[in-house]
């Protein structure tokens, strides 16, 4: 299932069948290293929020993930972003950019294996966030992001199992060890990356909410 540089791509993660953050993004390269796409500033996406449209990261960690939300549709802030899906790889990585355009650093977001999948005229990928994430500066050094939230959600019916832990926790070392060796794809690509001008402004697609494939 390759996919063409240009196509629209939809980037959704879910919970229990749910699309719950859904991306629309622009295919640059789907080869050997895996799938890059492009999300442009402002594009459309869908998120969920509370009921009154607060972040849920307005909640104190504890009633965060039990809070009722809402899905709504609203778009990317700031800078674009370029997401790297490598192949069998539980993560993907963003590179960060300024809004003048230099580049700021990496977002190693782990997650569960991705499911592509296309149906009715629109291309996706489905995975599902695991909290924990990776922080990486341009010069290589890293930190671990979000560690109260992996912990909380660890064993919590639909999230993920104490059992899975030691090969999450490994996933991200893997990052932090490629990152300070300078290894692939922390090597420079993308770094001075600048979107094609022809590209027309993203649409969010009707049937974004349909049933979301990946498991935790």
């Amino acid at each position: 299932m390759g996919w063409t540089s240009g196509d629209t791509v939809l980037y959704r993660y879910g919970h229990l069948g749910e699309p719950r953050f859904v991306n629309t993004c622009r295919v640059l390269a789907d080869d050997a290293d895996g799938l890059a796409l492009w999300i442009a500033p402002g594009s459309p996406q869908i998120e969920s929020v509370l009921p009154d449209g607060r972040h849920l990261r307005s909640l104190p960690l504890a009633q965060r993930f039990e809070a009722q939300r809402v899905r709504r549709p609203t778009r990317w802030r700031g800078p674009g972003i370029v997401r790297l899906v490598p192949p069998d790889a539980e993560w993907s990585i963003w590179w960060f950019y300024a809004a003048e355009g230099g580049f700021e650093g990496w977002y190693g977001n782990l997650e569960s294996p991705q499911v592509r999948w296309e149906a009715d005229g629109l291309r996706g990928v489905d995975s599902a966030d695991r909290a924990l994430d990776v922080w990486i500066l341009p010069d290589g050094t890293s930190s671990w992001k979000d560690e109260d939230e992996f912990a909380i959600l660890t064993g919590r019916p639909g999230w993920w199992t104490a059992e899975q832990v030691p090969a999450i926790r490994a996933a991200g070392e893997h990052l932090r060890r490629l990152a300070a060796a300078g290894a692939a794809p922390f090597d420079g690509r993308f770094t001075d990356f600048r979107p094609d001008p022809s590209w027309p402004a993203p649409v969010l697609p009707e049937g974004w909410d349909r049933p979301h494939l990946a498991t935790p």
